[in-house]
Formats: structure tokens, C-alpha cells, sequence
């Protein structure tokens, strides 16, 4: 196998070895333009709330979430790998208890019921096994009114093929798709948003009350 696809591998689960390491670091650094846009321009936090990142990464996010609430902000990754890079990278607020980062599965979400008022999921959920049930384990941990907010860079099969021939798990959906699954498992007021010249796509569902 190339170092390339060696590279990519850790796309889906960091490993803790310097291709990961590097991968986490590139995503910290890649994705941020995509993040802020989903952040500031489609969620627009009233300062209060409590999120959960599900897929934290190298917890970029969680910092971006920590400027812009004063409510608790949580991360879940199931690569020991990334959990470390996000404690690290957010330890002051990790140490004031205004955050909390574990190693944890989208399928077993290690929080109460009504927990949240916002869960991410930025470039996570085309590695998610079971979705439907994924995201009924999401609607389970938010708050009613709560917010359920996927951000993708990627959004068609259709020129990610040196991706998705060496991640063979790796699933693309399109806004419309996300959708419907969203209405599939009850969450409401749909919203889409596409980055103009770009597959970016933003998806906000709402839980009802």
C-alpha cells in the first residue's frame, strides 16, 4: 500500500502514529473555512448553549464552540488518537470543566437524555454504519428545540473517487439525502445550505418539543 493511501486511511479513524497525527493536524487546519461557515452563517449561537461534536477530530471545533458559548461544550471520537489531540488542544477549558472529550461511539452516545441544544457532525457522518439509528441516538441527546447541524465538504460521489476507492466504508450523501433521513427519524424544519462553486453542504434539522 502507498504512504498516500497509508495517508488517507486515517481519514476515517486516526491511528496514533505519525500519519495520524499528521492527518488530525490537517484536519484542524483544512476544514476551518468550511466549519466557520457552517457556524457563523447557519447556527449563529445566542451565547448560552450547550453543544456536543460527535467525530472531534482534532478538536478545532470545540475550540470555535468555546468562543462562541459560554454553555458546556462536549466531544466524542472514537479514535484514541483523536480524543487526545482534542484534550490537549482544548485542556484550559477541559480543566475549568467546561468541557468534556471522550472516547465514545455515535452509537452509544455517553450522555443523558436532553443533554444538548446543538450536536455537529462535521465530515464524520460518511463513516457511520448504522445512520438511521445514528441519528436517533442524536435526537435522543437533544434538548426539544434542539438543534442537529451536518456539515460535509463532500456531497457527491462525483470526483471523490481517490477517496472513496481507498476508503472502501466511506459513504458521500447529498443534502437531499440527509434530509430524508433526518424526516425519517422525526426532526423538523428542515434547512439546507450549499457553499457557492463548492460541494460544502450544511444541514440543520430541529427536534420537536
Amino acid at each position: 500500500m502507498s504512504l498516500f493511501s497509508n495517508f488517507i486511511k486515517n481519514a476515517a479513524k486516526p491511528s496514533d502514529t505519525f500519519l495520524g497525527r499528521m492527518m488530525l493536524k490537517g484536519m484542524n487546519y483544512g476544514h476551518q473555512k468550511m466549519a466557520l461557515w457552517c457556524i457563523d452563517n447557519h447556527i449563529k449561537l445566542s451565547g448560552n448553549e450547550d453543544v456536543l461534536d460527535i467525530g472531534c477530530g482534532g478538536g478545532q471545533n470545540i475550540a470555535n464552540f468555546l468562543k462562541r458559548t459560554n454553555g458546556k461544550v462536549c466531544g466524542i471520537d472514537y479514535s484514541p488518537a483523536s480524543v487526545s489531540k482534542s484534550l490537549k488542544k482544548n485542556k484550559k477549558a477541559v480543566l475549568e470543566k467546561r468541557s468534556e472529550i471522550v472516547r465514545a461511539d455515535v452509537s452509544a452516545i455517553p450522555f443523558e437524555d436532553k443533554t444538548f441544544d446543538l450536536v455537529t457532525a462535521f465530515e464524520t457522518i460518511y463513516f457511520w454504519e448504522d445512520i438511521i439509528n445514528n441519528f436517533k441516538e442524536v435526537k435522543r441527546v437533544l434538548k426539544p428545540n434542539g438543534k442537529f447541524m451536518v456539515c460535509n465538504e463532500s456531497s457527491k460521489m462525483e470526483g471523490n473517487e481517490r477517496w472513496t476507492n481507498i476508503l472502501e466504508n466511506m459513504r458521500i450523501y447529498t443534502a437531499e439525502e440527509i434530509v430524508d433521513m433526518m424526516l425519517q427519524v422525526g426532526f423538523v424544519d428542515m434547512e439546507t445550505y450549499q457553499k457557492a462553486k463548492t460541494q460544502h453542504i450544511c444541514v440543520v434539522g430541529k427536534k420537536k418539543t
